[in-house]
């Protein structure tokens, strides 16, 4: 592994512990549940682990994205959670919801890492199976696996400083 990507790496850990407590934070305030992390890795491919993605990126003193990947039923339980609404589909009330969430992760994220003078741009939402995320060139993202009760979600991220992008 060249020196960059082993810079890149370790930027990107530093963001793991941020990214579990912002989760922890966001769930607990908008959904009323506590998730359980169940795994954190680095990712192989782009592919995120489940159907819909809202992604962030920052930029700052550092760059790169955030991902929170859900399935299908999580998604629409984020909905319910959050507004008491209730739908069998993907639809815009979801897709916002989900969006208003990540937004928040990220923000949480943001907040504990001042130093990197992060700014954060407005989400996109992805949906379908095998769709792929598009981090900056050179960076090794992460996993970090969550369960809950209202289900199974993913936050993916890989960030590296901004004077190697």
């Amino acid at each position: 592994m060249s020196t960059a990507a082993i810079a890149t790496s370790s930027l990107t850990a530093k963001f793991a512990n941020p990214l579990i407590i912002a989760v922890d934070k966001a769930f607990d305030m908008l959904l009323g549940c506590r998730p359980q992390r169940t795994g954190l890795t680095f990712k192989d491919g782009r592919m995120p682990e489940y159907e819909l993605s809202a992604v962030i990126g920052l930029t700052g003193k550092a760059v790169g994205t955030i991902v929170l990947s859900l399935t299908r039923q999580t998604a629409l339980n984020v909905l319910y959670r959050m507004v008491d609404v209730e739908t069998q589909e993907i639809n815009d009330d979801v897709r916002d919801a989900v969006g208003e969430l990540t937004n928040i992760v990220a923000g949480q994220t943001k907040a504990q890492l001042e130093p990197l003078q992060l700014r954060i741009s407005i989400p996109s939402i992805i949906e379908g199976r095998d769709h792929v995320i598009h981090y900056p060139s050179g960076i090794q993202p992460i996993s970090i696996l969550f369960d809950s009760e209202i289900g199974a979600f993913s936050v993916e991220a890989g960030f590296k400083d901004s004077q190697l992008a």
